[in-house]
């Protein structure tokens, strides 16, 4: 008797505890974003637009996958190469051929239209960041919104020089005639905005011969670790004196670039110091 009594008082109270923890949760509603993002996944037209096919990998690049490897599948309108895609969609967990859709879902920007001609670009990304890194695969198609059926190969692997600024340094007529003999040449990369402070690359060449053509790339990078991306300003300065740093004589030009940026002309068309 007395554990027939013990189990009912123990059921009761199990009751009274679900009760409590029900009348917590109703005091509890569900934040507005939440409520937002649930409608608007139960929109039946969300799909309409939706781009959908199969990725495969070119089985002649020979690619072993890292531990952390990752997709990403990036939308972007027809024409625009920089700024936030219009979509984009990560998979961590995938095998080849990979069956995938993209669309108004996995827009970047609330309110902009899945919509029209884009280019779609898939990275098999090696390092699991969605920036593109040397060692990464891509590939990339033109579609339009609600295509499918869509073959997407990944066959671009790509290398250290796909981030190589080239181009070519020249000196304006006005200065070359205060150009000493057996001067350095310099040429800095900083990031766009960045202007104290080590570079994030530097290229030191003797014996200079005008015009120069040169490389700049992630080879040149002063700090370990750093990355060579995003824009950037490249200065070269000829250096009457062998340092690094500009002083009264030397000439110096500016001019923004990118990683895999080609054809660059950088001027030195000024004199650096009072």
């Amino acid at each position: 008797m007395i554990l027939k009594r013990l189990a009912l008082f123990c059921y009761f109270l199990g009751i009274l505890g679900l009760a409590g923890c029900d009348g917590e949760l109703k005091e509890h509603p569900l934040p507005e974003s939440l409520k937002k993002e649930l409608a608007r996944k139960a929109d039946p037209t969300i799909h309409l637009n939706d781009v959908s096919g199969t990725i495969v990998l070119d089985p002649a690049l020979r690619v072993s996958l890292s531990p952390s490897a990752r997709l990403f599948i990036f939308a972007r309108p027809e024409g625009v190469d920089a700024g936030p895609p219009l979509a984009v969609k990560r998979h961590s967990v995938f095998q080849f051929p990979f069956e995938f859709e993209i669309g108004q879902l996995h827009t970047m920007i609330e309110g902009t239209q899945f919509e029209g001609t884009m280019n779609l670009t898939v990275r098999l990304d090696q390092d699991g960041n969605r920036k593109s890194s040397p060692g990464d695969v891509e590939g990339k198609v033109q579609v339009t919104a609600g295509q499918k059926g869509v073959q997407l190969v990944l066959n671009n692997r790509i290398s250290a020089d796909a981030y190589n600024i080239q181009g070519t340094v020249n000196v304006s007529e006005a200065l070359r005639k205060k150009i000493p003999v057996n001067v350095t040449l310099f040429i800095f990369a900083r990031s766009e905005g960045v202007k104290r402070g080590p570079p994030l690359a530097v290229k030191r060449v003797a014996d200079l011969q005008l015009p120069y053509e040169f490389v700049l790339g992630p080879q040149d990078i002063m700090m370990p670790g750093a990355a060579f991306e995003g824009p950037m300003v490249l200065a070269a300065r000829i250096d009457v004196d062998g340092d690094a740093r500009a002083g009264p004589g030397d000439i110096e030009g500016f001019v923004g670039a990118k990683p895999g940026d080609r054809n660059v002309q950088l001027l030195l068309n000024h004199l650096a110091g009072p």
